[in-house]
């Protein structure tokens, strides 16, 4: 009696056991036959240049196996299809067809295998494609600084000097602290200007780049357009170095608690200006003695570029080809100054300083209306009274046509976003 349930448990098992695999196996086998998404492989060469060096070694090796796996499928379907030959008309072709047919098989896994390999690669490079556009389209942006004058000052000399070192300048002339106020550019007191030079002298401390040319004044014939546009009394002594100009200028505009503090190093051949270092100045009313009720702080701290045609960095790409001089229809140093500061800290464009030239040296000339610079092109920024932003434009000397480079947009976000400090050295 027990031997007999025994055996009827023992049959019932293995009836369930019978019926539960095959089941079991035709849902796996339904999940690893479903059809690929093969349509990623038609962006194959748009995602290519985003791939790294692993990745496009891997993508290789797959296209590799697939290539190699598509020639086996035709030689198994070869085989399979084989007929008697009227040569061999009694010729067993069973083992024939049947190597055929485990040459498809084996070739249809490995294209299979290598598809969802391939498609999964692609789909990680998609991501970092989008990654990368995204990181493209706002690589212009960026926060401004801020600081009160005297940190700020001490901060950005040190970056100043160390890039002109780094860059091989043997001489740095300081020629004073300029004040811009959206209508002159004139130099600052003697007290700024002297405190300021102490600050770059012991930055420079035994290096000795950092002198003063004596009665430095344009050529009253220049027009910008030659080497040597500048004389100044001891200029044999620094005949055969590379010098560049030190330009420090607080742009302070009328009716404003804040400024901008501006410092950059000009070349004295190229007047291409080889670093810039750009903060706003919380206390420059102050720091300049216009200290009055009713003002506000005009200086934006954040801008927004969007180029989404990429005409600056084609435009980067044409090398030394170009150098732009920043020109508006409007006068503000404070807009000229925020877009010359993302495109040299990008690394975008060649950009001379010959509107500073011109500002604060051009009472030497004889006919400032001549004067031109080194520039063989202009970026213009116009108004868009509707959105009140920016847009850009680049055109070359003596050519009619106009290259839109993007939209340019100035926020002052002081009032939500309080900005961090600019550490001390």
């Amino acid at each position: 009696m027990l031997r007999s349930k025994i055996r009827s448990c023992a049959t019932l098992l293995l009836i369930i056991v019978v019926t539960i695999i095959p089941a079991f196996s035709n849902a796996a086998g339904s999940n690893n036959n479903e059809p690929i998404d093969l349509g990623i492989l038609k962006q194959k060469d748009t995602l290519l240049p985003f791939m790294t060096g692993p990745q496009k070694i891997q993508y290789l090796q797959l296209e590799r196996i697939i290539e190699s796996a598509h020639s086996d499928l035709k030689s198994g379907q070869y085989l399979a299809n084989s007929k008697p030959s009227s040569l061999d008309p009694n010729r067993d072709l069973k083992p024939l067809i049947e190597r055929g047919e485990r040459m498809i098989e084996s070739a249809q896994l490995k294209i299979e295998d290598s598809q969802k390999k391939l498609v999964a690669l692609l789909q990680v490079v998609q991501d970092q494609q989008s990654q990368q556009m995204k990181a493209d389209l706002t690589r212009f942006d960026y926060d401004l600084e801020s600081a009160n004058y005297d940190d700020a000052i001490t901060v950005l000399s040190k970056r100043l000097l160390t890039t002109c070192w780094e860059l091989g300048y043997e001489t740095l002339f300081f020629d004073g602290v300029f004040i811009q106020d959206g209508e002159s550019t004139l130099p600052s007191s003697a007290e700024l200007r002297n405190s300021t030079y102490d600050r770059l002298i012991k930055i420079d401390g035994t290096t000795f780049s950092v002198t003063i040319p004596i009665d430095l004044k344009l050529k009253a014939d220049s027009t910008g357009k030659a080497a040597h546009i500048f004389e100044f009394e001891n200029a044999p002594v620094f005949k055969d170095d590379q010098k560049a100009l030190l330009v420090i200028e607080m742009i302070h505009p009328k009716g404003s608690s804040s400024g901008l503090l501006s410092l950059r190093a000009i070349d004295l051949e190229t007047q291409l200006i080889v670093t810039h270092q750009l903060i706003k100045i919380k206390d420059s009313a102050e720091k300049l003695g216009l200290v009055a009720e009713g003002l506000e702080d005009t200086i934006p701290d954040q801008l927004k570029l969007r180029d989404p045609a990429n005409t600056l960095e084609t435009l980067s790409n044409l090398g030394d080809l170009y150098t732009f001089m920043i020109t508006s229809e409007f006068e503000t140093t404070v807009t000229h100054e925020l877009l010359t500061h993302t495109l040299l800290k990008n690394k975008t464009l060649q950009i001379t300083d010959s509107n500073f030239i011109l500002r604060a040296y051009g009472k030497s000339l004889s006919a400032p209306e001549t004067w031109k610079g080194q520039s063989n092109a202009q970026l213009t920024i116009t108004a868009d009274e509707q959105t009140g932003n920016y847009q850009l434009r680049a055109q070359a000397d003596n050519s009619d046509r106009v290259l839109p480079c993007g939209t340019l947009q100035l926020n002052n976000s002081n009032a939500t976003t309080p900005t961090e400090e600019i550490p001390s050295i």
